[in-house]
C-alpha cells in the first residue's frame, strides 16, 4: 500500500542548522513564512525551546521573536489561558481553526508593540572601534564576547602555540559572527538562514583544523599517562614525550645491594 502524504513527511529527515542532528520531520515546526522556502523550519523544536528558555524579564520577549520569525500570531488571551508557556501556546496554534490561518501581523499588536519597544530599549548603540588584537572593528560587548570565548578554548584545549592561538582567535570571531546570525534567524530576516548555515560550516571547519572538538579536550584532560592515548599520539605522529634516565634514588640502590646479597648466597 502506497505511504500516504502524512506519512511521507513524517518520515522525512532533516538537519538541524543550530545542533547540526538529523532528526525526522516532526522534531520541526511547520513553516508558514513565506521569507523561508523549506515546508519544516530548519531549527528543530528542541533548540527553539532552548534558545526561548526559562522564564526571566526578556521570556516574553523572546517567545513573540520567534513568533514573528515563524509568522505565528501572539494571542494574549491565550497565551495567559496557557499559563503564559511557550511549550503549552505554541501547539494551540495549529489545533483550534480560527488560529490556523492566523498570521503574525494579526497579533494584538498594541501588546506585541509595547513589549518589542521595551526590549529594543535595554540595547545601547555602542559604537565601534577598531580593536588590535582581534584585528577588526567591534563594540565593547563583542570584546567582552571574544575575550570570554578565547578564556573557555583556553582552558578547555591548553593552547600554548602560536598556530593555536590563532586558530583560536579565529573561531572566537567565528563564534560571534554566527550567534549574530541566528539572532537574524530569529527575527525573521530575509535570507539570514543561509547566511547562518555558512557562518555555521566556517566554525566547523576551523574548529576541525584546530583541532578543537570534544574528543580532542578529552585527551587533553587524560594527559600522555593513558597507553591508548600515547599509541594514538605515536600513530597521529604527534609529539610524545622522550624518556629521560634518572639518577638512582635511595630505594634503588636499596633493591641493587639487596639483588647482590642474594646472588652472593
Amino acid at each position: 500500500m502506497a505511504e500516504t502524504k502524512k506519512e511521507l513527511t513524517s518520515s522525512k529527515k532533516i538537519t538541524c542548522l543550530t545542533c547540526r542532528k538529523t532528526k525526522v520531520a516532526t522534531s520541526f515546526y511547520v513553516n508558514s513564512n513565506p521569507l523561508f522556502i523549506t515546508e519544516k523550519f530548519e531549527i528543530c523544536k528542541s533548540c527553539m525551546n532552548e534558545y526561548i528558555g526559562k522564564k526571566d524579564a526578556n521570556y516574553l520577549n523572546r517567545v513573540i521573536s520567534v513568533l514573528a520569525m515563524m509568522d505565528k500570531p501572539f494571542i494574549e488571551d491565550l497565551w495567559i489561558s496557557r499559563g503564559e508557556e511557550w511549550s503549552r501556546y505554541i501547539p494551540q496554534l495549529s489545533s483550534f481553526p480560527k488560529y490556523k490561518d492566523m498570521k503574525f501581523s494579526d497579533s494584538d499588536n498594541y501588546f506585541v508593540q509595547s513589549n518589542l519597544d521595551s526590549d529594543e530599549s535595554e540595547y545601547i548603540d555602542e559604537e565601534r572601534h577598531y580593536n588590535k588584537k582581534w584585528m577588526g572593528e567591534y563594540t565593547s560587548s563583542d570584546i567582552d564576547y571574544l575575550e570570554e570565548y578565547y578564556t573557555g578554548l583556553d582552558r578547555d584545549f591548553k593552547i600554548v602555540t602560536t598556530n593555536h592561538k590563532d586558530y583560536a582567535k579565529k573561531i572566537c570571531k567565528a563564534s560571534l559572527h554566527m550567534d549574530k546570525c541566528f539572532q537574524d534567524v530569529l527575527n525573521g530576516v530575509s535570507g539570514a538562514d543561509s547566511k547562518y548555515k555558512s557562518a555555521r560550516e566556517t566554525f566547523d571547519t576551523l574548529s576541525k583544523s584546530a583541532q578543537f572538538s570534544e574528543s580532542q579536550r578529552g585527551q587533553n584532560d587524560v594527559g600522555l599517562g593513558c597507553f591508548g592515548v600515547t599509541f594514538d599520539q605515536v600513530e597521529q605522529r604527534k609529539w610524545v614525550p622522550k624518556h629521560i634516565p634518572m639518577d638512582k634514588d635511595s630505594i634503588d640502590k636499596m633493591i641493587d645491594q639487596f639483588a647482590s646479597i642474594k646472588e652472593s648466597v
